[in-house]
C-alpha cells in the first residue's frame, strides 16, 4: 500500500481509493497464524478512538447512506462533523483498509477486524458507520446502520473470537452527544437518534443506550457529567409493548437512585415512535 501511493504520488488515503475501486488487490505470502478464538478485551479507550479515528478518515459516504441522513433531517455540516461513513462492501477494500491501518495500529484487540486465511481484515454487514463516543468526544465504538429491511436495524462493530480469529467483541457503550456543559440530559436509545434529536433541540445533551436493557455504565456517565436533571426521551412504544415497558422501568428506577438527580418522563404524539421523528415533524412544522 505504501509503496503503491509513493510510486504514484498518492497519500495512503488516495491510494486506498483507487485500489479499492480497482480491486488491485495482490496477496503477499503471509506467515501462517495460528488460530486465536480466546476472549479478546477491547484495548485502552484512547487507542480505539485513534485506530477508529483514522480509519473514519480512509472511509467515504455512500450517496444512498447520505440520502438517508439528508431524510432523517441532518445537513451535510453535521453529518461531516459526526463522522458517519459507509462500510467497505467488497473483501477487497476490507483487506486493504486493514492494511492499511495496521501501519500505525495495533488490531488484535480492536473490535470489528479479525484475522482471515492469515491476513487481517473488517468483519460487518454492510450499511454505514455511526461513532460511539463518551463526554470527551472519544470514539468508544462503532454501530452500523444495516443496509435493507430487516428487524434488527442496528448492530454493534464487532469481531466475537469465539466466531472469528484474533477478534474482539464490543460492549454496548453509552453514547454521549451535545453540549455537555448543560445540567439536564435527555435520556434515549440509539445513538443515532440522540445525534439527530441533539441537533433539532439546538444542541441538547443526550446520553444514548446501545439497547433498552443496555445500561450498564449509565450511572457513572450520568454523575461524570454532573447533570441534575434527566428527562427520559425512550420510544412511545414503550406504551404498547409490555417488554419494552418492563425495560423502561427498570431503567427508570436504576437513573432515580441517583443521588442529586431528578428525574422526569418525556412524552409526545405516539404515532412518532422516536424522539428523532417527532423533533423532525416539530421542525418541519415550525418552519412551514
Amino acid at each position: 500500500m505504501t509503496l503503491y501511493a509513493r510510486l504514484n504520488g498518492l497519500s495512503n488515503k488516495e491510494a486506498y481509493l483507487e485500489l479499492a475501486a480497482k480491486s488491485n488487490v495482490y496477496k503477499l505470502p503471509l506467515q501462517p497464524s495460528s488460530p486465536n478464538t480466546t476472549s479478546r478485551e477491547p484495548y485502552a479507550l484512547k487507542q480505539r478512538h485513534a485506530a477508529y479515528s483514522e480509519m473514519l478518515s480512509l472511509l467515504t459516504l455512500s450517496d444512498r447512506h447520505r440520502e438517508n441522513l439528508h431524510e432523517r433531517g441532518l445537513p451535510d455540516e453535521i453529518i461531516a462533523r459526526n463522522g458517519y461513513k459507509s462500510m467497505p462492501e467488497t473483501e477487497a477494500e476490507r483487506r486493504l483498509l486493514a492494511s492499511l491501518l495496521r501501519c500505525d495500529h495495533e488490531l488484535h484487540g480492536l473490535p470489528g477486524f479479525y484475522t482471515k486465511d492469515g491476513a487481517w481484515t473488517l468483519a460487518g454487514a454492510n450499511g454505514f458507520l455511526i461513532p460511539v463516543r463518551n463526554k470527551d468526544g472519544l470514539i468508544q465504538g462503532m454501530k452500523i446502520r444495516l443496509d435493507g429491511d430487516a428487524a434488527r436495524k442496528y448492530r454493534w462493530l464487532s469481531s466475537r473470537p469465539s466466531r472469528m480469529e484474533n477478534g474482539a467483541r464490543s460492549y454496548s457503550w453509552i453514547h454521549v452527544t451535545g453540549d455537555t456543559t448543560q445540567k439536564r440530559a435527555y435520556l434515549t436509545e440509539g445513538p443515532l437518534k440522540g445525534d439527530i434529536a441533539s441537533y433539532f433541540a439546538n444542541d441538547a445533551l443526550f446520553v444514548c443506550l446501545g439497547g433498552v436493557n443496555a445500561h450498564k455504565g449509565l450511572r457513572e456517565t450520568l454523575q461524570s457529567l454532573g447533570v441534575t436533571e434527566v428527562m427520559e426521551a425512550m420510544d412511545m412504544d414503550q406504551f404498547t409493548n409490555p417488554q419494552v415497558r418492563q425495560a423502561i422501568t427498570t431503567l427508570r428506577r436504576e437513573v432515580q437512585s441517583i443521588p442529586g438527580i431528578r428525574y422526569y418522563q418525556c412524552t409526545w404524539n405516539p404515532r412518532f415512535k422516536g424522539v428523532d421523528d417527532y423533533l423532525l415533524d416539530w421542525t418541519k412544522r415550525k418552519t412551514a
